[in-house]
């Protein structure tokens, strides 16, 4: 299992969505431990995971449609790194993209997750 730099139960701050508060819950930090490693992979082969190959990737402990507070979470944990947002890699099926709800410059992190995790 990955280490994470999230806390179980702790309060993240997500500053990019007007200081929302989202509670690391035993599910949440168990799925984010399965899907990270999954997105580094694919970081390290410079492609994108879609939310239902993300879903999936939690054992299902999340809709693809109700990924997005893990994948802010997820982010912080990226920032706390200091490495680029993984969730940057979970792209539509349908248009290849983050959804709507993605804060900031996908493309541009993509790239920055690609660089990152292939040197």
């Amino acid at each position: 299992m990955t280490d994470l730099k999230v806390s179980l139960d702790e309060v993240v701050l997500i500053t990019a969505r007007n200081n929302k508060e989202i509670r690391v819950t035993q599910n949440m930090y168990d799925a984010l431990a399965k899907l990270r490693p999954v997105l580094v992979d694919a970081a390290r082969r410079g492609t994108t995971v879609t939310y239902k190959d993300a879903a999936v990737a939690t054992d299902n402990a999340y809709l693809p449609q109700g990924l997005g507070p893990a994948l802010d979470v997820l982010s912080e944990d990226c920032f706390r790194r200091d490495e680029p947002s993984l969730a940057s890699l979970v792209v539509r099926s349908d248009v290849g993209e983050v959804g709507d709800a993605f804060v900031g410059d996908a493309e541009d992190e993509r790239e920055a997750c690609w660089q990152h995790w292939q040197r």
